[in-house]
């Protein structure tokens, strides 16, 4: 015979709450993953002196960028994980908040491929676009925590 707590607990892993929890932890842990790898690719490139990306300014810093907000907007949406989700009663906080972890990193990194002479490509554009969702979701959190 199931116990009634964990039937509790099942019906919450489907709720609200489970499924934000569930899309941001895994999303969360697989860009901290990817961002640590792209922070060692980038050393290995340093380490063996690699022309491409050492000679080219623009391109390290914007591969630096992307490494850098990858692995501190895993970490923003692992918080979100932890104790963000149980206080939203809408989804679209979570989906801004993963969103943007995936765009700021994306359009920093995609701006250093083939860009023209001292300026990143077009795809920059991603960045601020990412930015907005970032701060639409954390103003949503926000507002949610002052509810609670």
């Amino acid at each position: 015979m199931s116990d009634p707590e964990s039937l509790e607990s099942l019906e919450s892993l489907e709720s609200l709450d489970g499924r934000e929890t569930r899309a941001s932890l895994r999303l969360g842990w697989s860009l901290l993953f990817v961002g640590a790898l792209g922070g060692v690719l980038l050393e290995t490139l340093h380490g063996f002196k690699a022309a491409p990306y050492l000679d080219d300014h623009l391109t390290r810093l914007l591969l630096t960028l992307s490494h850098a907000h990858a692995v501190g907007l895993a970490l923003v949406v692992l918080a979100h994980a932890a104790v963000g989700a149980p206080l939203l009663t809408r989804r679209w906080p979570g989906h801004a908040l993963r969103i943007s972890a995936v765009l700021v990193p994306l359009g920093f990194a995609l701006g250093a491929i083939a860009h023209p002479e001292g300026d990143p490509n077009v795809a920059i554009l991603l960045v601020p676009l990412g930015a907005v969702f970032l701060l639409a979701g954390l103003g949503g959190i926000t507002r949610a925590a002052f509810r609670a």
